[in-house]
């Protein structure tokens, strides 16, 4: 204890920590960092903000902190207060609440017999992060830490990152983030600052589960709303609340959305696409029950519903139902197929106009209903039986 006090004593009698601890102070003070993350605290993708616990490795050499262990019983290294040695202050170059330095005064450094110190403070950095939601919830984000020795240029002190990538040395793994790659980078201008880029990927299954699936199945039994039967009274509320549930699901989501609208999640559009696809369900379901629900005979279906109605019966079943185009097949027939051909075409015809009169009087209600002669009388030429060529040969015959 006396050799280490003494060596105190003498290393600190003419020292000053306000002073680059070079003998020529036109030379810069080289300090190596190398970055460790302990934990990633929270990635806000609203607020495009990262926050992470880190362990700086900060090293460098004093060359007025330099003695011959020998001659103080072989003391070989001090462990000493932050606060009485020069230390290379480091900031957060794009801090998201305040610029302030980054270590604290609490932590000791590590003094070698050469003259080496070796500062590891650790810190919580919240750094900005901006983020890419477009493949949200399957994204992956790329943050940038910037740490900088503030005030001095690269003539005073020079940055060196040893590491080619960041340290996990003691990595606690988050619940909801996943650290995919890293690397370091040395930006050099006027003033170093070095870059330590990591890129971390979203556990996706919890929003999955949560969100993703009850969407789709949302959107899968909203087509079923036409099965319901029109007595039932089911059908005005059930679409509705099918698009109420699509309104809240795209609410939880547009609030863990950023504010700004490059880019935006493909998710977002999705669900805005659902929710017109039911706007566009009440609103038919609407004109159905209106439809169906007339009772007064002098208030019939307006003519126009019934072309668009009749229109979409042929285009979706595929029917033509045009007399003139019959009357012209029927024209194109041979003679001797006449009879089989009116009869084939006029059952088609009858088959057709039932069907069509069956469905619409399906639809609506039976005081819409009027009952109109339907018989169809069909004329059908009659053809005289031929007479055989050789007839008057065998009448003449016989006369002879």
């Amino acid at each position: 204890m006396k050799n280490s006090k003494l060596l105190l004593q003498d290393l600190f009698q003419n020292y000053s920590k306000d002073i680059r601890p070079v003998e020529d102070q036109s030379k810069p003070v080289t300090v190596n960092i190398d970055l460790d993350i302990v934990s990633i605290n929270d990635f806000d993708e609203v607020a495009g903000s990262i926050s992470v616990v880190a362990i700086l490795y900060i090293s460098w050499n004093d060359e007025s902190l330099v003695w011959n262990s020998t001659s103080y019983g072989k003391t070989k290294s001090l462990t000493l207060p932050q606060s009485i040695v020069w230390v290379p202050e480091m900031f957060l170059c794009n801090p998201a609440d305040a610029f302030r330095p980054i270590t604290g005064e609490n932590f000791n450094v590590l003094l070698m017999a050469n003259g080496d110190v070796t500062w590891t403070p650790g810190t919580l950095l919240t750094a900005t992060c901006t983020p890419d939601v477009y493949r949200y919830p399957f994204d992956q984000q790329t943050c940038t830490l910037q740490l900088s020795p503030w005030g001095y240029s690269n003539q005073q002190v020079k940055l060196k990152i040893p590491s080619s990538t960041i340290l996990f040395t003691y990595f606690h793994m988050n619940s909801e983030w996943d650290v995919k790659a890293s690397r370091t980078f040395l930006w050099s201008r006027s003033f170093d600052v070095g870059q330590y880029h990591i890129v971390i990927k979203r556990r996706h299954m919890n929003f999955l589960v949560s969100v993703v699936i009850p969407v789709i199945m949302l959107a899968f039994v909203n087509l079923f709303v036409f099965i319901l039967p029109f007595n039932s009274g089911e059908r005005a509320s059930y679409s509705i609340t099918v698009l109420l549930a699509f309104t809240v699901y795209m609410t939880v989501v547009s609030d863990r959305m950023p504010a700004s609208s490059q880019p935006m999640s493909y998710i977002s559009f999705y669900l805005l696409s659902l929710v017109g696809i039911s706007v566009v369900i009440v609103t038919v379901n609407i004109f159905q029950i209106r439809t169906y629900s007339r009772h007064d005979e002098d208030e019939p279906v307006p003519e126009w519903i019934k072309k668009v109605y009749f229109y979409t019966q042929n285009v979706f079943r595929r029917k033509k139902v045009n007399n003139n185009e019959q009357l012209q097949r029927f024209a194109g027939t041979d003679s001797s197929n006449y009879v089989d051909n009116v009869g084939t075409q006029v059952k088609a015809l009858d088959s057709s106009k039932g069907a069509n009169e069956l469905f619409y009087t399906g639809n609506l209600h039976e005081s819409q209903v009027k009952e109109e002669p339907t018989s169809i009388t069909y004329s059908i030429p009659m053809i005289p039986p031929r007479e055989p060529r050789n007839s008057h040969v065998a009448h003449g015959g016989e006369d002879r």
